[in-house]
């Protein structure tokens, strides 16, 4: 084979390499954007079901919707969409509360819902709010810092200077919860804090497949679970990764697991 030939397969190999990957990449953003869409399709029509409240507004003037769940000793606090980039947190927590609504009695303790927190970045499918904030950059706590490095982290100019995240801090505020769920993708996995017992983790992992990971692979001051973490009432938290955004996880088995760490002893 001349060099000439050898130069020409050579160069269709890594045409049709550069082909094959563009067409995956392109059917990712593809099928990322469904689910965005099928996220904010039920996410509006949150706005016409007298059960949910409104308990803040976007940067925006975007509703953020609330409801709450059974009556019992404790409260878990379930928080999707804090980034508006991971629709299937939107989703999960959605058809968590169709659940409850249709079979009340699987849970023993309150569960209080937040099914999107970041409306404005929902609707525009980025990670950061209207205002170009990282919610999750934006808690009160002695980890917050002004400092970034990539624009989608920055945390804002001073601590809940987000009207997002002051209506996460009030929820914690006024309803005291025992346990903050905060849910997001992509990684697959569930990451119990120091203050939240194994076993939880261990029940939701069994029902999902899900791993258990306490390392997340970066730092993450100014966060919701750095915020809960300092509560001065010790908050579990559990910050649930439900796997790639181009794809949708198994809601049964999420919504099952879920139920499960509402329960908790």
């Amino acid at each position: 084979m001349t060099k000439i030939k050898r130069f020409k397969n050579i160069f269709l190999v890594l045409l049709l390499i550069f082909i094959l990957n563009s067409n995956a990449t392109s059917g990712s953003h593809s099928r990322h954007n469904r689910i965005i869409k099928k996220a904010i399709a039920l996410h509006k029509k949150l706005e016409n079901n007298h059960h949910w409240s409104i308990t803040g507004a976007s940067n925006l003037g975007n509703e953020i919707f609330i409801r709450e769940f059974g009556q019992g000793p404790k409260t878990v606090l379930i928080i999707g969409g804090i980034h508006g980039d991971e629709p299937a947190s939107v989703i999960a927590v959605i058809k968590l509360a169709k659940q409850l609504e249709k079979n009340p009695g699987l849970i023993k303790n309150r569960a209080v819902l937040i099914p999107c927190l970041n409306p404005d970045g929902l609707s525009i499918g980025t990670r950061t709010n209207g205002n170009g904030i990282d919610i999750n950059r934006n808690f009160p706590s002695s980890t917050w810092s002004s400092e970034y490095i990539k624009d989608h982290n920055n945390p804002g100019q001073e601590p809940v200077s987000e009207p997002e995240t002051l209506t996460a801090v009030e929820a914690v505020n006024i309803y005291h919860p025992a346990m903050v769920i905060q849910m997001h993708q992509p990684f697959g996995a569930i990451y119990p804090d120091n203050n939240t017992p194994i076993e939880i983790a261990e029940k939701m992992s069994l029902i999902t497949g899900f791993p258990i990971s306490h390392d997340i692979g970066y730092t993450t001051p100014g966060s919701l679970g750095s915020f809960t973490a300092q509560h001065k009432n010790k908050i579990m938290c559990i910050t649930y990764e439900l796997g790639r955004v181009d794809r949708e996880p198994d809601y049964d088995a999420v919504t099952g697991s879920l139920i499960e760490a509402i329960n908790f002893p």
